[in-house]
């Protein structure tokens, strides 16, 4: 009879990736609430958050308007949704079904966490006198298109970079979503319905939940395998 031969786990000074990821969460949980206390409990905080989103309102140059539109619209809801059914259906055909999962999933809670957080913190969004869109009616913060689209566009990043074999491919992959992400959570300011501190503070939560998928998404393919 062949003996069992089992192997020690790794401890995390030889794999330090799940400690990385722990700490990456960590950090930008903490970031977000410190970022949260803030716009609730500071108005200086507020002042110069107010101050910076109207500097970025305030450049002109042709066609930017139509490009935040662009954006805007590419990070809303029912764009958002659409793009991850096909995302989920592209991925099922090619039989990555851990892959269809870790889009749905992240999706679904983060979009989620997003409105319930919008309830809870109940800021304001800037005045309709410097709007350049009708202003949606829900709370600003934070923005739902930047999580949104975070969430989405990381997750395809991420995919990217574990799935493509060519670096060209891993790289153009990675510019690519970090540009459209960006893109949508600029718009939002620049376009007069959120502020800048909405938009780092979806970031902050997203790189969370993104992390913390991720994370998972590599542990149970490890697992697996």
């Amino acid at each position: 009879m062949t003996p069992v031969v089992r192997r020690a786990a790794k401890p995390w000074s030889r794999n330090p990736t799940p400690g990385i990821a722990v700490l990456v969460v960590g950090i930008a949980a903490a970031l977000f609430l410190g970022m949260t206390a803030a716009i609730l409990f500071f108005p200086a905080f507020q002042d110069i958050d107010e101050r910076i989103s109207g500097a970025i309102r305030s450049v002109e140059a042709p066609g930017f308007v139509t490009i935040a539109e662009f954006f805007t619209t590419l990070g809303s809801g029912v764009v958002m949704a659409s793009l991850t059914v096909v995302g989920v259906a592209v991925l099922l055909l090619k039989r990555w079904p851990a892959e269809a999962i870790l889009l749905a999933l992240t999706m679904a809670v983060g979009t989620t966490a997003g409105s319930v957080l919008k309830q809870l913190i109940d800021r304001a969004r800037p005045g309709i006198e410097v709007a350049r869109i009708p202003v949606p009616e829900s709370y600003s913060f934070p923005s739902g298109h930047a999580l949104a689209a975070l969430l989405f566009f990381g997750i395809l990043a991420f995919l990217a970079f574990v799935r493509a074999r060519e670096v060209s491919v891993k790289f153009g992959g990675i510019v690519a979503c970090t540009i459209l992400a960006l893109g949508v959570a600029l718009s939002r300011v620049y376009l007069g319905v959120h502020f800048l501190g909405d938009v780092i503070a979806s970031w902050l939560l997203g790189s969370a939940l993104l992390t913390a998928f991720a994370g998972g998404y590599v542990w149970w393919v490890t697992r697996r395998e």
